[in-house]
């Protein structure tokens, strides 16, 4: 069996600390696995483990407009999502989902709005580096087109970052504790949201997850009625998707990215 390479064309052998599997059956069937998820997954349907986390795609062009989402889905999805990780296991989300036609073409205004600059500069970014095109594009075209995506959904905090900070300090961590404060704050949030676009993968449905309308969070607050204490955190907009399947994204490889005991230049 061909053993395969990293990015620059360097053979991985099975001594490699950076070969991603072991040796004997499961070296095989791990393989076996990664060489079906490198072509592509199926966009609805059955999938594998390896299947559903490396081809599950934060999807901005190819999100039906047309086609009506059970919201049942959605609320069934959510609920695989509540299961995920979170600081002390307090639970501090608090999600929206917005499905009025009104809501979400303010919602989508206020986005627009935030997203303005981030475009134009991701424009000039991808005219000086055209490999960079095929993101600005599509980010574009769901700024364009995010009124006409059928379910929204806002998750939130119950809580802000400095009352998490005030929080930390009373329990006597050592100052400064902004870094861990925010760390654990954010971080009881966007393990659900990506757990979120795994459950509505495997109910046939695709979302983009983004977080540019926080540069005008408050004008996004009160379009939704939202308590003075209630923090957003981004926003996944949810269809179905369109075409059969999906692929792998470009990714450094391993050997790029993980340090072994300690960091190494």
């Amino acid at each position: 069996m061909a053993k395969p390479k990293d990015r620059n064309g360097r053979r991985i052998t099975v001594n490699d600390p950076f070969y991603p599997y072991e040796q004997g059956d499961f070296l095989e069937q791990g393989e076996a696995a990664v060489r079906r998820a490198l072509y592509s997954a199926p966009a609805t349907g059955e999938l594998t483990g390896v299947e559903l986390l490396t081809t599950t795609r934060s999807v901005r062009r190819r999100l039906d407009f047309e086609r009506p989402v059970d919201i049942r889905l959605v609320y069934a999805a959510l609920s695989d999502a509540l299961q995920a990780p979170n600081g002390s296991n307090e639970q501090p989300w608090q999600w929206i989902v917005v499905t009025e036609a009104d809501k979400r073409r303010r919602l989508a205004e206020c986005y627009r709005r935030s997203a303005r600059p981030y475009l134009e500069a991701m424009a000039d970014q991808a005219a000086e580096e055209p490999e960079r095109a095929g993101v600005w594009r599509a980010s574009a075209y769901l700024a364009e087109h995010l009124h006409r995506v059928p379910v929204l959904v806002v998750p939130c905090l119950s809580l802000s970052p400095d009352d998490l900070e005030d929080r930390f300090r009373k329990l006597g961590l050592p100052a400064p504790v902004d870094h861990v404060a925010h760390s654990v704050y954010y971080g009881s949030v966007w393990p659900a949201m990506w757990s979120l676009m795994l459950a509505l993968r495997l109910r046939g449905l695709a979302c983009a997850v983004t977080a540019l309308h926080l540069a005008r969070a408050q004008e996004a607050a009160e379009i939704l009625h939202l308590p003075d204490h209630v923090t957003q955190a981004g926003l996944l907009a949810v269809a179905y998707p369109k075409g059969k399947s999906f692929r792998p994204a470009p990714r450094k490889s391993v050997r790029e990215v993980v340090h072994h005991d300690s960091w190494h230049s």
